[in-house]
């Protein structure tokens, strides 16, 4: 099916295409923003489509409630033209898995980091009540930043007609958990262990209970019986303080886990101070380096106590039978369609390469001519060689200005790079630290907002072309700051209308209703605010103008603010200020060019 339209969306291209659904790029030209479509195939057999559409949706909108930074949004769900489809955030980056395979080099720190973003966002599924069940490197999303999030929230619980009806087993087989193999009930912890494979796999380049020329079957038996090999004996360079992490994440039975992704997160990011600072420069080689001190003796660890295999005879010998050749099935036509999917990225990324030759051949060849026709010898004429000059002058003067415009625009998009960065490491550290807002928000007739605090953060960025390069076009952040108590006030309709105002300008919730006065029997207009605000910015890049546009919601003061810096003016002094001013702490931001301010 090939499509130009889906519901209200316009599509672009056609992104990857499986058994059970279609991922689209397009636009949603209502909010002017590039998404990513998934649509649920509308062939699937007759006798489950109804239920798995059914499934497909209420997961969906299950997992359209998470708002995490490391966790894909979901911005729409629905049915149009009797197709079901997911409308996400579309990522500009590469998956894990597309990073392992190409052999990238990662270091130790790197590959801690993207586990513990990880492992935030389960921690979150977690409080919310969502298993993902299918936590591989194929749904980890890795922004050019280092910026990571797990993708398929819900998609995970679709279960395809080829599989087994025992149980609740869904997944690649490689990253499963025991009890999800043996079809026991699961929670989140069976997505702590699915991580754990990943992070064994980043440290390893190879998946713990895989062995050379195994079955699917033979894999699923050592998931639920075998314990995993030790990580550092497979490599000497990785820190000791991992194979305890990974004890802990790959314990067989559930209670025996990390009970938390939280606390998970919370080691990979201090495995430093068990391992010591060198540590943080490793390299791990990818495959086909062999590392020095890896050793090719058998593996056989011990693993924590009371963390003893699970046995298969829970269930009914005929049901594993049966469950192990479905899985194997699957797993084949996954792997196919994997295969099929990488041919058709390589294919992609060789045809930009040759049209960008192409056009630098083109710019080289037109170079050439303009050279040619300046040494075209006068003319005979004094009138035409006068004119000629003057052609060449002209021509001169639009390649110098084209120059200079492009100069200028790669020095902004590295400005706001660097201003990406920061924001990235800001909004991490605060939503660890949960830090108190220093400065006072005032609302009118009502004074100061209490302490809040900053929290659920999250920044981003998106890309536009610019002269055939992908350049930075804005960066967006969020957070909110929340204090747990609520603001009451009852006020005469004229000072209700302007406080109303102001809080709508502010986009603070409230509510209100009429009241009369206790003692004069006049109306009033009671007021209850709860203490939330939602603040937020985007930094705008301008390439024609050389500058940078902040637009600020609730930074620093309540309302909207906007500043315009330009390119020379973005530099660690001004980035500090700016954050200085997300903190409220005194700062010199807004002594920068500011525009104008909504009261």
């Amino acid at each position: 099916m090939t499509l130009s339209t889906f519901g209200r969306y316009q599509i672009e291209a056609e992104l990857g295409r499986g058994a059970m659904g279609t991922v689209y790029r397009a636009v949603d030209p209502l909010l002017e923003r590039t998404v990513a479509i998934k649509t649920l195939n509308p062939d699937l057999p007759g006798d489950t489509l109804a239920e798995v559409k059914a499934r497909f949706l209420r997961e969906a909108r299950s997992a359209g409630k998470l708002n995490h930074p490391n966790v894909v949004t979901i911005y729409d769900v629905g049915e149009a033209d009797g197709i079901a489809y997911i409308a996400m955030e579309f990522l500009d980056g590469r998956s894990l898995r597309e990073v392992l395979d190409a052999n990238t080099m990662l270091p130790i720190y790197t590959i801690a980091d993207i586990a513990a973003q990880i492992a935030d966002a389960l921690d979150y599924a977690q409080r919310n009540g969502i298993v993902h069940r299918d936590v591989k490197p194929a749904n980890i999303m890795i922004s050019r930043m280092g910026h990571a999030k797990l993708a398929d929230f819900g998609l995970a619980y679709v279960q395809s007609s080829t599989m087994t009806q025992v149980g609740t087993v869904l997944g690649t087989p490689k990253y499963l958990s025991p009890e999800q193999v043996l079809g026991q009930p699961v929670d989140g912890r069976a997505d702590i262990f699915g991580l754990g494979v990943v992070l064994f796999e980043m440290l390893t380049r190879k998946t713990p209970f895989e062995r050379p020329h195994m079955t699917v079957a033979s894999l699923l038996q050592n998931i639920v019986t075998e314990p995993a090999p030790s990580a550092v004996a497979l490599n000497r360079e990785i820190p000791a303080a991992f194979d305890s992490i990974l004890a802990r994440a790959l314990a067989k039975r559930p209670e025996d886990r990390y009970q938390r992704g939280g606390d998970f997160a919370n080691d990979l990011r201090n495995y430093k101070r068990l391992s010591g600072p060198e540590a943080d420069l490793t390299m791990i080689a990818p495959r086909g380096v062999q590392p020095a001190a890896v050793t090719s003796a058998p593996l056989a660890p011990e693993i924590p106590a009371g963390s003893g295999p699970v046995r298969a005879d829970s269930i009914s010998q005929e049901d594993v039978s049966q469950l192990l050749q479905d899985v194997e099935a699957f797993s084949r036509n996954l792997d196919a369609e994997q295969a099929r999917q990488r041919a058709e990225y390589e294919a992609r990324e060789k045809a930009a390469a040759e049209a960008a030759r192409a056009a630098a051949e083109a710019r080289a060849a037109a170079a050439s001519q303009t050279r040619a026709q300046a040494a075209t010898p006068a003319a005979k004429s004094g009138l035409i060689g006068m004119l000629r000059g003057q052609r060449q002058q002209k021509v001169e003067s639009i390649q110098q200005s084209d120059e200079q415009s492009l100069e200028s625009a790669w020095i902004l998009d590295a400005k706001l790079r660097q201003v990406f960065s920061f924001l990235l490491e800001l909004v991490r550290e605060f939503n660890a630290v949960t830090p108190v807002y220093s400065g006072r928000l005032n609302l009118i007739f009502v004074g100061a907002l209490p302490a809040l605090t900053l929290k659920d953060g999250f920044c981003d960025y998106r890309t536009r072309k610019f002269d055939r390069k992908d350049v930075i076009d804005h960066v967006s952040l969020a957070y909110q700051m929340s204090a747990d108590v609520e603001h009451r006030a009852s006020l005469n309709r004229d000072d209700a209308r302007l406080l109303r105002a102001h809080l709508e300008r502010a986009r603070i919730a409230f509510t209100e209703r009429e009241q009369r006065d206790a003692q004069t029997g006049m109306p009033r207009v009671g007021f209850s605010i709860p203490c939330t605000v939602q603040a937020s910015a985007t930094v705008r890049a301008d390439y024609d103008a050389g500058s940078a546009l902040f637009q600020c919601q609730n930074v620093g003061l309540l309302g909207l603010a906007r500043y315009r810096l330009a390119a020379a003016e973005i530099n660690d002094d001004s980035i500090e200020e700016f954050g200085k001013l997300i903190l409220g702490l005194p700062n010199r931001f807004a002594g920068f060019r500011r525009l104008d301010e909504l009261r």
